[in-house]
């Protein structure tokens, strides 16, 4: 699999509004069920769908579910540790319970950034979610200075006190050239110890052939963005200056399913050291990996 994109990204300039090809963000909302797509998003997905039925590996649909249900233990996860404030990364089009709706079960006074590079995204998002302790921003995240220097933000955030940072299956939409490692590196340095990263990342440790046919359908059939399926090693760094809690990094499912209550527990001290268990030999799942890690000091 190749982690560099090709001379020419672009498939033509006679699609204004991005619907002639497919896009990541609306290929997941069809997985989830929603109504924010089109024709092409659509045949995008099926094909995808067939590909992982041919291969029996977990569907899109089931694997873009588990993902929303990660997504909401997570931010419990960082509201029983005291965090109040979230930069959502990449958030994507609203499905299912978004940052802002699952915070505020807890903490109506949670404050939450959503960043997206997509102008649907964010025009939909800004319609869907507005609100005095929301912002929704279109930006472009590989560039971190457009959103930690937007006033928006600023005025909203307060980075001075501890903020999760979230990047739910969004860095495997960047090539290695455009350092998605250094990306992280900028927005860790911009928060204050106790802060949060929560992600999830494509892996090809256990389906690698799989991993290796999406990338390939994403170039042939001229996605918006590529999907880079990346070893365990290489999602471990994006927790460079970091301390990942237990249960380390592993697949959605092992990632605290039994959370439910996010009030702080005694268990809930981070580890001292990078967790990174073999995966089960049985584990089908294991298509992404994911952790939570705290920001030493």
């Amino acid at each position: 699999m190749s982690a560099l994109p090709p001379e020419s990204s672009e498939p033509g300039a006679y699609d204004p509004l991005g619907v002639r090809y497919p896009n990541t963000a609306r290929i997941w909302n069809y997985h989830l069920r929603g109504k924010d797509n089109f024709d092409a998003d659509r045949q995008a997905g099926e094909a995808v769908n067939v590909l992982f039925r041919e291969m029996g590996v977990p569907s899109a649909g089931d694997t873009a579910v588990e993902t929303r249900h990660l997504l909401q233990r997570m931010v419990d996860y960082m509201l029983g540790q005291g965090v109040r404030q979230f930069l959502d990364l990449g958030s994507g089009l609203p499905n299912m319970a978004n940052t802002h709706q699952v915070a505020r079960r807890v903490a109506p006074e949670a404050r939450v950034v959503y960043v997206d590079i997509d102008p649907m995204v964010s025009n939909h998002a800004s319609a869907l979610m507005a609100g005095s302790s929301v912002v929704t921003l279109q930006a472009d995240l590989r560039e971190p200075d457009q959103v930690l220097g937007n006033p928006q933000v600023r005025d909203l955030l307060d980075f001075g006190q501890p903020v999760g940072i979230i990047f739910i299956c969004m860095l495997h939409c960047l090539w290695d050239k455009e350092d998605p490692w250094g990306v992280v590196r900028q927005f860790r340095d911009a928060v204050v110890p106790g802060s949060y990263l929560a992600l999830s990342h494509m892996t090809n440790e256990t389906h690698e052939q799989a991993a290796q046919a999406v990338f390939q359908m994403t170039q042939d059939l001229h996605w918006n963005t590529p999907l880079i399926s990346r070893s365990r090693a290489d999602i471990a760094r994006y927790f460079d200056g970091f301390t990942l809690v237990e249960p380390g990094l592993v697949t959605p499912a092992q990632w605290r399913p039994d959370l439910h209550n996010p009030l702080r527990r005694d268990d809930d001290a981070p580890v001292l050291r990078l967790i990174v268990p073999e995966p089960g030999h049985d584990d089908r799942s294991t298509w992404n990996l994911c952790g939570v890690g705290i920001k030493r000091e």
